[in-house]
């Protein structure tokens, strides 16, 4: 069972507007234009929070579990056990994990049966920035400069000639990324396969250069696996070593590592997160077979991940961690504890930011800043969302504002945009300053559902 609280005070301010998004989804602006078929999700997904809160399950911040924290107010605890509820029932998943710590409290809570806020979880891109990390710290130690090229330390592979180090990581090497939807597919239905960096380097390279390096900005994560690949041969160290010495162990990240060989350690110890995942073809979800009667469908359920082949995103987001871990990792990445000045170069966009919509065009919610060293920024926020084949993780950090957010989901199905949703629905319901609300980024999940029923067909008007 889950553990949902039931009988939290309200926050008025919040959790009143949580509730009135749900209970008016068809009339909002926003909302209006979702696909029919969601029209009924977030009317399914409260059914169920009630259905679970009645369980009368461990409430959301008992503080009983491994490291289970709470010390915020019971309204704003209530309101984020409401939102987690809803982003389960909308991504099929039967476990969660968030973190929320803001200036004047701290909630740490697991959702589901086996695990704990301790668990051990796949953060996939959401701890990719650890590379741009290590490059900082090794070059603030004298190791190497932002502008050596890594064609130096990787003489023998074509297509790279003229990248140096920081461009990999401030997304302006030109490489184009290597995942693809056959790689969807094959990562989704099976996960074990092992991968080797040449292999997915290849498939990036194939379509590089995407532009000039250094002539504009393309977000991949080749640039991180080429990174990893690179500083290995510079340094001749694995690695897995030096993330811990660098990284690891500088951030606070005590549950943390990165494994020795991502081809062959598919397992997580006991305890940790086991992923779901639907079935994948042409790179979406398979939510329904055909039945055996003429016309019949039968709905798929999800599928156990318990071991996955952290290879299939190598030095991308093959570590494994926590979530307070990824919240001291921000942090301090964040706060620029890598080396001299890096707090300005992290937080600083490498690119100018996405021209405003035309007139006529609708804003995204929230707005696009842009990327930095290694991360997204949205208005106050920097951070990264990421997914491998079982689960979604999302982490987020508000430097002014001293907060953080980090949210996990076992399964992954609804992809990485759906834990950034979520994270950024936290972020309105706990933070201050973003500039978007609970409610935008509630229609945001109801439109990243995977596997949902259809909506009951409206009856006809009778005379």
């Amino acid at each position: 069972m889950y553990g949902f609280a039931a009988g939290h005070d309200l926050l008025p301010a919040r959790r009143g507007r949580l509730a009135m998004f749900y209970a008016h989804t068809r009339d909002r602006g926003p909302v209006a234009a979702l696909r029919k078929r969601r029209a009924g999700v977030v009317a399914i997904s409260l059914l169920a929070a009630a259905a679970l809160a009645l369980t009368g399950c461990t409430g959301g911040g008992t503080g009983a579990g491994p490291g289970e924290v709470n010390s915020i107010d019971a309204g704003l605890a209530g309101s984020i056990d409401d939102a987690v509820a809803n982003a389960m029932q909308l991504s099929g998943s039967s476990a969660a994990i968030v973190g929320v710590w803001t200036s004047s409290g701290e909630y740490v809570h697991a959702y589901g049966e086996g695990i704990s806020a301790n668990s051990q979880i796949r953060a996939a891109q959401a701890s990719q920035p650890v590379m741009c990390a290590l490059l900082l710290s090794l070059v603030d130690q004298g190791e190497l400069k932002l502008d050596r090229k890594i064609s130096k330390d990787l003489p023998r592979q074509v297509g790279i000639e003229d990248i140096t180090y920081g461009q990999l990581c401030d997304a302006t090497s030109g490489l184009a990324d290597f995942k693809s939807t056959a790689l969807t597919d094959i990562y989704a239905n099976n996960p074990t396969r092992p991968w080797s960096d040449r292999e997915l380097l290849a498939q990036a390279l194939a379509h590089s250069p995407v532009n000039e390096p250094g002539a504009g900005q393309q977000v991949s994560d080749t640039g991180s696996l080429m990174l990893a690949r690179a500083l290995r041969q510079l340094t001749g160290t694995q690695v897995s070593q030096l993330l811990e010495d660098h990284v690891f162990a500088p951030a606070g990240m005590g549950n943390s590592r990165f494994p020795g060989d991502p081809a062959t350690q598919t397992t997580l110890p006991d305890g940790s997160m086991t992923g779901l995942t639907y079935p994948s073809s042409g790179g979406a979800p398979v939510c329904s077979v055909p039945g055996e009667a003429e016309g019949e469908t039968v709905a798929v359920e999800p599928v156990a991940v318990p071991e996955v082949s952290p290879s299939m995103l190598g030095g991308a987001g093959a570590t494994v961690t926590t979530v307070t871990d990824l919240k001291n990792f921000y942090e301090r990445y964040v706060g620029g504890e890598f080396g001299k000045g890096s707090a300005e170069r992290v937080t600083s966009l490498s690119a100018p930011p996405p021209a405003p919509p035309a007139e006529g065009e609708e804003a995204p919610a929230p707005p696009v800043d842009g990327w930095t060293f290694g991360l997204e920024k949205q208005g106050p926020l920097y951070g990264m969302s990421g997914s491998m084949t079982g689960t979604i993780t999302a982490a987020y950090h508000d430097p002014a504002g001293k907060f953080s957010v980090v949210v996990t989901l076992n399964n992954s199905s609804a992809g990485s945009a759906f834990a950034r949703a979520l994270a950024f629905q936290l972020a309105a319901l706990a933070g201050d300053g973003v500039e978007w609300t609970a409610e935008d980024q509630g229609a945001a999940l109801a439109e990243r559902a995977v596997c949902q029923p259809a909506a009951p067909a409206e009856e006809a008007p009778t005379e």
